[in-house]
């Protein structure tokens, strides 16, 4: 069915280029509001789930359960602070506690909210193993999706969902690059039953600063969902700088081959990740580096930065990290995917015109995750390349200092609509 400038939504036939969050959203909100919608994934059915934890504000919780974007029980623990830690001299094991920092954060697995979102999207529409090689917009009104079976199928909107590398943002902004920011992201997950005291992961966020960096550990729900005492699985991440001309050989993987852009759980050579659980054991207290050496296959990507001049082009969208591409300090990685969706289907449902829908929702999207950017380009500047030593600070200097060097207000994470 063919959309014209004052068609609805419920005329409009979508393609969506990517399966995962910010597509699966895309596809739910859309087909919801009565789009007759193909989802394009290139891997799997089901895409793999590295153990990571996500936070986000417990009210976005709730609202992607009044939306049934999530099940009403979806697992997740409530967190109310940010212990900004630094290893002492005087207390080597869980280090100085700079400032609790008020925090409001669900803490959830990654792989259950995607699974949540992947069972809202019908099998019938979710095409696996579908490779889209280009996009062309044969006319102001249709877009062709070209697939590696050499099929070209046609739609009224195509919406990019496909992540930082996004062939949809370099089929609008050719010149748009994505910037490394001089560091990485190193995880890591173990089971809670494998601590010999879980107790200070019980109190909220640890937050732990170190020269050129700080990491996180907190729990999230198991594997199995499980929110017991003793089931609970421990995710942490830290941010370690890599210099520009060293990053190359860093993400060279057991085979001896350069990755783009990370190294996946299993890859890293044994001898780069027996470097980094060195070099965390001198720099965070030693009940979290504990939990660092005991984690097996350990991963890291790396960190970075784009803008983009406007989220649509025609009838071509971009949603989630295939738009603008903020750090993960923010925190709002999932949460931007899925309010891109939500906001994109409202404002097709709401308006006569398509037209008029896209650039209101593009003006506004364009907008907020830009500065969302700004965001978490001010916290990488806070916490990595400027961080000071907390171990000199008390809470009264804390607090001025983050205010200081982060102005960017939160608002730039709303719940959804």
């Amino acid at each position: 069915m063919s959309g014209t400038a004052g068609s609805k939504a419920n005329d409009l036939k979508v393609g969506i280029v990517g399966g995962s969050i910010a597509g699966c959203a895309a596809a739910i909100e859309l087909s919801r509001a009565g789009c007759d919608v193909t989802l394009y994934e290139r891997s799997g059915n089901e895409l793999k789930d590295r153990g990571a934890g996500i936070g986000v504000p417990p009210s976005v919780v709730e609202t992607f359960i009044d939306r049934d974007l999530v099940d009403h029980d979806i697992p997740y623990f409530r967190l109310d602070k940010m212990s900004r830690i630094w290893r002492s001299a005087d207390d080597s094991y869980h280090g100085y506690v700079a400032w609790d920092q008020p925090a409001q954060l669900g803490a959830l697995n990654w792989g259950g909210l995607y699974s949540n979102l992947r069972a809202r999207v019908p099998d019938a529409i979710y095409r696996a193993n579908h490779n889209v090689l280009a996009l062309h917009q044969t006319d102001p009104e249709h877009v062709a999706v070209e697939l590696a079976d050499g099929t070209a199928p046609e739609f009224d909107l195509v919406v990019c969902a496909d992540g930082y590398t996004s062939l949809g943002r370099h089929t609008l902004f050719p010149e748009v690059t994505v910037d490394y920011a001089g560091y990485v992201l190193w995880r890591g997950f173990i089971m809670e039953d494998e601590l010999d005291k879980p107790k200070p992961l019980d109190d909220g966020v640890r937050c732990l600063g170190y020269p050129g960096g700080h990491g996180i550990f907190y729990f999230v729900p198991g594997p199995d969902g499980s929110v017991e005492p003793g089931k609970r699985l421990v995710n942490w991440a830290m941010y370690i700088t890599i210099p520009d001309t060293e990053i190359e050989e860093f993400l060279t993987d057991k085979q001896g081959i350069s990755r783009k852009g990370s190294l996946s759980p299993g890859t890293m050579p044994m001898a780069t990740e027996r470097r980094l659980k060195d070099e965390a054991r001198d720099r965070i207290p030693d009940y979290y580096a504990d939990i660092v050496e005991k984690s097996p296959d350990t991963f890291v990507y790396s960190i970075y930065d784009c803008q983009v001049p406007a989220y649509r082009v025609g009838r071509i969208c971009l949603a989630g990290d295939a738009g603008a591409f903020a750090r993960p300090h923010s925190a709002a990685g999932a949460l931007k995917g899925i309010n891109d969706s939500v906001a994109l289907a409202a404002a097709l449902s709401s308006h006569d015109s398509v037209d008029q829908a896209l650039s209101e929702w593009n003006t506004e999207r364009t907008a907020t995750n830009n500065g969302l950017v700004q965001f978490g380009n001010q916290l990488g500047i806070a916490l990595v390349k400027e961080i000071p030593d907390w171990s000199k600070m008390d809470q009264p200097s804390m607090e001025k200092w983050f205010s200081g060097v982060v102005t960017i207000a939160t608002e730039y994470l709303p719940a959804t609509p």
